[in-house]
């Protein structure tokens, strides 16, 4: 997969997110974004290499609504949804 490929696959997974949740998407997305974080934190990473190392792990691969919640909040850590960037959450 290239990355042209993969950035389509993740603003899908973002897509799906937000018609899944519609208006508690922000609020839904946020604890994901936070732990993607603490991955970038602990392992010094960016956020696609966090996303990678949290997909090995046996919670994310079970389970297909945390894999589109991840890379949904990965896509809004790389490029926030326009109308979500006041709500943000602060650092």
């Amino acid at each position: 997969m290239n990355a042209i490929e993969l950035a389509m696959k993740l603003t899908k997974a973002r897509d799906a997110a937000k018609g899944l949740l519609g208006d508690q998407y922000q609020e839904t997305i946020l604890p994901y974004k936070h732990i993607i974080k603490e991955v970038m934190k602990a392992n010094n990473l960016e956020e696609l290499p966090a996303v990678l190392k949290i997909s090995e792990t046996q919670m994310f691969q079970e389970d297909p609504i945390k894999q589109i919640m991840f890379m949904a909040a990965a896509v809004e850590l790389i490029e926030p949804t326009k109308e979500y960037k006041s709500m943000e959450e602060k650092p």
